[in-house]
């Protein structure tokens, strides 16, 4: 899953060097005024600290919301491509709000923020894990080798799933005429998370599905699929 940061440039001058040693992939919207003055050199200097995590979107023909047009459309592109991406906008411009509420109910990660600071603080958990986290070290110790262990039969290590398969495998469970094809189950989770407030786009109910085939949940032969959710 990954962190993108798109930054309105002409409507808030951030602090990107904050950004420097973290996951987050940084689009720097510039409009065409800002393209006729010199560059700052703190706003270069963060930029190269960035690295290959930056990248700057200069926006060619200047109007009222010209920026925003093209932080909506790119985000556009970029839900299409990657329907799980996180997106956070960083911009005081709160035009940007019913799109990310729209957004935000279909199962797309878009919120935005004002400041970097803020975006930080309310960044997803693993995100922010991966930017503390410490590179890890050229040459690692090799672990010890388990001792042998006696054989015995074991129960079978227990199917762990995610938080959004648990209420779903749950209302499968409770079905006493389950959907007999593929198609079929795909149109009963749309349903079920449409009815709960967590509507999703249809790639991501064809993963669902994907997992509980991996998980075992559900059996696919032809188009027909089976079920073993006890």
């Amino acid at each position: 899953m990954t962190n993108y940061v798109l930054v309105d440039f002409e409507n808030v001058q951030p602090d990107l060097s904050q950004l420097a040693g973290t996951p987050f992939k940084v689009k720097v919207f510039f409009g065409a005024k800002q393209q006729e003055g010199r560059v700052p050199f703190k706003l270069l200097d963060a930029m190269l600290a960035l690295g290959g995590n930056v990248e700057p979107v200069k926006v060619m023909r200047s109007g009222s919301n010209a920026v925003d047009m093209h932080i909506a459309y790119f985000i556009g592109r970029l839900v299409e491509k990657e329907p799980h991406a996180v997106i956070h906008i960083i911009s005081g411009d709160t035009d940007f709000d019913p799109l990310a509420e729209y957004l935000q109910a279909n199962g797309v990660h878009c919120k935005r923020t004002k400041t970097i600071a803020e975006l930080t603080r309310h960044a997803p958990a693993a995100a922010r894990k991966r930017a503390a986290a410490p590179a890890p070290a050229s040459k690692a110790a090799a672990p010890p080798k388990p001792s042998p262990q006696p054989r015995h039969k074991s129960a079978p290590p227990a199917r762990k799933h995610s938080d959004k398969l648990a209420p779903i495998i749950k209302q499968l469970h409770s079905l006493s005429g389950k959907p007999s094809t593929r198609k079929k189950l795909a149109q009963t989770i749309a349903n079920y998370l449409r009815q709960h407030g967590g509507a999703l786009p249809e790639s991501a109910v064809e993963q669902l599905i994907d997992e509980l085939i991996r998980l075992k949940y559900v059996t696919q032969n032809g188009t027909r699929v089976s079920y073993h959710l006890s």
